[in-house]
């Protein structure tokens, strides 16, 4: 059987709710980036897990990073658990997708993932 990779899909979103589709048969685990143009005294992010993802005291253009695949959160590259409110890490359902972001027309935001078929 032949090797396939398959590549992360990157996309910029702008507004506080957006659809993704998951073409995939299982759940994929997600990178979530956002960079604030504004500071946020609180972040909250729902749709990418059963309860909302809850972040405080993210600066202006600081890189916020969710790591749904290798399980990390930081922020420009430092470890930022503290900050972090959030039982599971961020994953895409199979199908569509609908994710909120309190003030999401304030960042920049991308969410990388590879499709998981079983």
């Amino acid at each position: 059987m032949e090797n396939t990779q398959y590549y992360p899909i990157v996309f910029d979103a702008s507004g506080s709710s957006f659809t993704v589709i998951n073409n995939g048969t299982a759940p994929a685990p997600c990178i979530l980036t956002i960079i604030p143009k504004v500071d946020f005294l609180k972040l909250v992010v729902e749709g990418l897990t059963e309860t909302p993802i809850t972040f405080t005291g993210l600066k202006t253009n600081q890189a916020l990073v969710i790591d749904g695949e290798n399980r990390e959160v930081s922020v420009d590259g430092v470890s930022a658990f503290a900050y972090y409110d959030a039982w599971e890490f961020p994953r895409l359902l199979p199908g569509v997708n609908q994710i909120t972001i309190e003030n999401g027309t304030s960042a920049s935001i991308s969410i990388e993932y590879s499709a998981n078929y079983i």
